[in-house]
């Protein structure tokens, strides 16, 4: 027997991301994005959450972070919802900030 999958809505955030606008210099910004990702419980949801945003081709090509100086991936809140309806999956858009020196 299958376990039961859940929907959540998953507040990620991302730190440490050293990345270069173009014609500047690369810089540490961080983001915030939402994930929504089917899941049998809030740990699981975590798992996928983060997994989805390592995976994100676009954002490791973006990223000129050494080894040594890896980005970082947090989960901010973690929500059960009923139905996925309306969500921009699997996650919405990414919004970029500044992190200070």
């Amino acid at each position: 027997m299958n376990a039961v999958t859940k929907k959540f809505k998953v507040l990620v955030r991302g730190k440490n991301y050293l990345i270069r606008k173009a014609g500047s210099s690369p810089r540490k910004l961080g983001f915030y994005t939402t994930a929504f990702v089917e899941a049998a419980n809030a740990e699981q949801a975590e798992a996928v959450a983060v997994e989805l945003l390592r995976n994100d081709s676009k954002l490791r090509n973006v990223s000129e972070n050494k080894a040594s100086d890896p980005p970082r991936i947090k989960i901010e809140s973690i929500e059960e919802i009923q139905s996925f309806d309306g969500c921009n999956l699997p996650r919405m858009g990414l919004a970029f900030y500044e992190e200070g020196s």
